[in-house]
């Protein structure tokens, strides 16, 4: 499976809106700065996901970007195919042996549905839970 930067990139843009979004949209510039990606993958990013209806855009002063759905209802395998397309393609080939090919593609098969079943029960709710965890700072004690 092939994971791009662009994949990488939108899972962070994803995530981010879970965990800023609650109160109402989010900024791209202030995505882009706090997240380090660059802004104009971040514009077309965005309307990637607003096309396939992850997310909606509101202008104005007070607009930016927001999740259509709950953080738990997304999933990592929704998200992956709407960035890159089939989990584990494989090629379509002409030619070869037919009982091989057949094997193959069914061991393809397996491994595409055991890799969609795992990335579909990982949602944006738990990546944006643990990792609003693991940001928040550690509480100063004084003595």
């Amino acid at each position: 499976m092939k994971v791009s930067s662009k994949t990488l990139y939108t899972l962070h843009f994803l995530s981010a809106l879970a965990i800023k979004g609650r109160k109402g949209p989010v900024h791209l510039r202030e995505i882009s700065e706090e997240y380090a990606i660059p802004f104009k993958f971040l514009e077309q990013i965005a309307i990637l996901m607003k096309t396939v209806g992850l997310v909606r855009g509101t202008r104005g002063k007070s607009g930016g970007y927001q999740l259509t759905e709950q953080p738990e209802a997304i999933d990592l395998a929704r998200v992956i195919k709407a960035t890159e397309g089939e989990i584990l393609p494989c090629a379509d080939i002409e030619g070869g042996n037919d009982v091989v090919g057949g094997l193959l593609d069914k061991i393809f098969q397996d491994q595409r549905d055991l890799v969609d079943s795992r990335l579909t029960g990982i949602t944006l709710a738990h990546i944006a839970e643990t990792a609003r965890r693991r940001m928040e700072p550690a509480p100063m004690f004084y003595l």
